[in-house]
């Protein structure tokens, strides 16, 4: 198993994206620190998991990915129970599909409260730790952070800051072993996804996606967990697409 015994926060896991790299990293032997945005969504996807992995060591967790204390708490409870914390998966986010003469400031705003500085925040935490002694951090990008996205002005932005944070991120940390990379989605079956295309952006998304098809979320987990496990020892500042094709 590539992730035996290492411990592993993933945050946006109660149910989409999130939720296939949990399960893949529980497969792979990993400790999972499963958040959501409400500690009962935490708990009922813990729960699902568990039906299928009695034996894995998974542990619910309800974070507020905008509150710096929230994050802070949560990391070093994480680090009190286990000693060591190996990878954070930055995955929680959302979307605000709207065109810019109809966004308001908050909507704006809390996009990327949620899209990139909850990033940045948890990347503070984690690294702390993890100077000591090396991990992986994967953060959630989007093909709307390499090409942007009509009526996606906050999503796109946000997602154009991650792969700034993490290219920034992984030139700062790369001396303490720490490696930061992300994975970059195109058009996957998702809640998120569902709530911001209507059908006719679909089609249209598949017919120039050249598989001609989107993804089920757990053909995202893969690439997360090679970016997790020391296969991917000298990756670094990486983007990795994940997208059937559509960004080349």
């Amino acid at each position: 198993m590539r992730l035996e015994n290492k411990v592993a926060i993933v945050t946006g896991a109660s149910r989409g994206i999130g939720y296939s790299i949990a399960e893949q990293f529980v497969k792979e032997g990993a400790k999972v620190v499963l958040c959501g945005s409400r500690q009962e969504s935490a708990e009922k996807a813990v729960g699902k998991l568990k039906e299928q992995y009695p034996n894995a060591e998974i542990m619910p967790a309800g974070v507020d990915v905008t509150d710096s204390i929230s994050i802070a708490n949560l990391v070093s409870e994480v680090n009190d129970k286990y000693g060591y914390i190996d990878i954070l998966v930055n995955n929680a986010g959302v979307t605000s599909a709207k065109q810019i003469f109809e966004m308001s400031d908050e909507d704006f705003d809390s996009v990327i409260r949620i899209n990139l500085a909850g990033p940045f925040k948890f990347i503070r935490e984690v690294s702390k730790i993890m100077k000591e002694h090396g991990g992986s951090i994967i953060n959630t990008s989007s093909m709307v952070g390499t090409y942007g996205g009509r009526m996606q002005s906050a999503y796109s932005s946000s997602k154009f800051g991650i792969n700034g944070l993490t290219k920034s991120c992984a030139k700062e940390l790369g001396q303490y072993g720490i490696r930061v990379n992300a994975v970059a989605p195109g058009v996957v079956a998702t809640d998120m996804m569902k709530n911001s295309v209507n059908d006719q952006m679909l089609e249209g998304l598949k017919k120039v996606t050249p598989m001609q098809r989107i993804a089920d979320p757990s053909e995202l987990a893969g690439a997360y967990v090679y970016l997790a496990s020391d296969e991917a020892s000298f990756t670094t500042g990486t983007i990795v697409h994940v997208d059937g094709g559509i960004v080349m």
